[in-house]
């Protein structure tokens, strides 16, 4: 069945799409020509039925060989939040820029000693792998311990005193790690905590007590004197 629809889009929620194919540009009104075909949504297998904010179906159509579906719907089922920003005229799945303080944003090293030391954020599009999942918004490194038992490689941070907290992801960087390994962390040359990171072991989330600290230094060390043996990761470091 095909209806004439004023304007895109009636029936999607927040008065925009998400679409499988091109990436329109367009401001105002068009009238289209729109299929309606009893589409279905799965999602990992579970049928969803989307609904608008009132609770209200709403059913996704094909227009143009492209199928068009309600974005708030569609985002909640795989856990995003989605947000409708009118004045920017843009739609938010997840994060919202300026919502979260990654510390990679806001205060990157500016200075670090290490044989292999690589920052990813959303901004530079890079990012690593721990326990089979992409993870950006933080750093890898390599660890390594000499021959006296001190890290080899650190990272340091001006945190001029603004955060409390730090939350973020640690885990080894897949098939890149020998042996087990650790960070140390330290908030104005205090050790806050040591955090281990095992073969085979799942990334884990910390948040510690940073304590409007000054300066933060992060160790990248290997479990064993003078060794070095791979990589290891911190992702998603939130500061608050």
């Amino acid at each position: 069945m095909k209806k004439r629809l004023q304007g895109l889009v009636a029936g999607v929620l927040i008065g925009t799409i998400l679409t499988s194919g091109a990436v329109f540009a367009k401001t105002g009104t068009d009238i289209i020509e729109a299929l309606y075909n009893n589409i279905k949504i799965y999602v990992d297998g579970v049928k969803i039925e989307p609904k608008d904010a009132t609770g209200n179906v709403v059913e996704p159509f094909i227009y143009n060989g492209t199928t068009y579906l309600p974005v708030r719907a569609v985002g909640e089922a795989i856990g995003k939040t989605v947000t409708w920003d009118g004045a920017a005229h843009s739609v938010y799945l997840g994060d919202k820029p300026g919502d979260i303080q990654y510390m990679m944003d806001i205060c990157p090293a500016f200075q670090f000693n290490s044989t292999y030391y690589e920052e990813c954020t959303t901004q530079n599009g890079k990012y690593f792998e721990m326990g089979g999942k992409k993870y950006s918004n933080g750093f890898y490194a390599t660890a390594i311990t000499d021959a006296n038992g001190n890290a080899g490689n650190s990272a340091f941070y001006n945190l001029d005193g603004k955060y409390k907290t730090l939350t973020f992801m640690a885990g080894a960087v897949d098939n890149q790690l020998s042996r087990d390994s650790e960070f140390r962390i330290y908030a104005d040359d205090k050790l806050i905590k040591t955090v281990e990171i095992k073969i085979g072991n799942l990334p884990q989330k910390y948040t510690l007590n940073i304590d409007n600290a000054l300066q933060l230094k992060i160790e990248m060390c290997a479990s064993v004197n003078w060794a070095s043996v791979g990589e290891i990761g911190m992702a998603d470091i939130i500061l608050n």
